[in-house]
């Protein structure tokens, strides 16, 4: 039985004051599937657009520490995996991460599975939740 591994992107966009302008585009996908094998990736990107400064938080329902080590799960089974942002200055994850104004900032949020499925795993759907909050 093949294993899937779904990592869920969800977004929430929040406006402080009706004057400031920001959008959101160019989502590649809204889901990142990993294959069953070790060291698996997979990514998706999008592009902010800001007239004035905002703040980032990348999240992960499963995350572990702010370097990005998270992890799939199916009930009481995991698998360990790795977080990875380009497009900010750190690699940080549950962080509030203050960035200036952009006329078009492109993120990458990728992610590699560190451990071995076939190590006594049993087959079935790990997921894991990846939030983006944008406060302006």
């Amino acid at each position: 039985m093949k294993k899937i591994i779904l990592i869920w992107i969800g977004t929430l966009i929040s406006s402080g004051v009706a004057a400031q302008q920001c959008s959101i585009d160019g989502f590649t996908s809204a889901e990142m599937r990993l294959t069953s094998y070790q060291r698996s990736q997979s990514a998706t990107s999008f592009n902010i657009s800001c007239d004035s400064g905002y703040s980032i938080l990348f999240n992960s329902q499963n995350l572990i520490t702010p370097n990005g080590v998270s992890f799939v799960s199916n009930g009481p089974y995991k698998l360990r995996t790795r977080l990875n942002l380009t497009g900010t200055n750190e690699n940080l994850w549950g962080v509030q991460l203050n960035q200036g104004a952009a006329q078009r900032q492109k993120y990458i949020i990728s992610v590699r599975l560190e451990d071995n499925p076939l190590n006594g795993v049993p087959a079935g759907t790990y997921r894991d939740r990846i939030s983006v909050e944008i406060s302006f």
